[in-house]
């Protein structure tokens, strides 16, 4: 899928580059956005003992990254990373 123009066109390092290509979808996006960042102000809470606010921010923050995966028609970077993998052994 191309650019919107609500979503910046693929650039940048190559790592990047992939993310972009893969999170195309407006919708997708944008929930990354928001979910990315839930995922990572958990892990500063599981310093501090707070594990239920911790469970809740990285569950959700997945979530909404998953959703948008199945937005977008594609398998999250976790189970492309796990195909790989096992695909070597």
């Amino acid at each position: 899928m191309k650019a919107t123009g609500l979503v910046p066109a693929p650039s940048g390092p190559p790592l990047l580059q992939g993310w972009l290509a893969r999170h195309q979808h407006p919708f997708s996006f944008y929930l990354h956005l928001v979910g990315i960042p839930m995922t990572l102000v958990a892990v500063p809470l599981l310093y501090r003992r707070r594990w239920g606010a911790a469970a809740r921010l990285f569950g959700g923050g997945y979530a909404l990254q998953f959703l948008g995966h199945l937005v977008e028609g594609n398998p999250p970077g976790e189970v492309l990373a796990l195909r790989r993998r096992l695909s070597r052994r």
